[in-house]
């Protein structure tokens, strides 16, 4: 799914044949898995087992759209997530291990405004 069309056309074809729909929604995902080195595959099918185990135990679609995003926020922002990866690849100049958390000071914040509005605010 690339461009709006592709997307109008996803659209129309869940409306119209949801059961047509599902079983492109498998071979495109399926696709997509393959593209992606062998060393990523079994994560990824992993990933998406779980995305369809929400998919299949939420009420509706607003449910699951919701609960996936939550899955989604918990990778980045939860224990061991992204952002906690990163910072920790950051702190270690990309070499992997813990070290001490280096809090840095606040700037100070420059008005570059010109002078007249500037004065205008006081």
């Amino acid at each position: 799914m690339n461009t709006m069309e592709d997307w109008e056309k996803w659209v129309e074809l869940a409306r119209e044949d949801p059961e047509k729909f599902e079983r492109e929604r498998s071979v495109a995902i399926e696709n997509l898995i393959m593209s992606q080195p062998a060393r990523h595959r079994h994560h990824s099918r992993q990933l998406q087992w779980k995305i369809d185990a929400v998919r299949k135990t939420s009420p509706n679609a607003l449910c699951a759209c919701i609960r996936i995003y939550d899955m989604l926020m918990d990778s980045v922002y939860g224990p061991k997530g992204l952002v906690e990866a990163v910072g920790l690849l950051c702190r270690n100049n990309g070499q992997p291990g813990y070290r001490e958390v280096t809090v840095r000071k606040k700037g100070r914040l420059l008005d570059f405004r010109k002078k007249k509005e500037r004065e205008k605010q006081l």
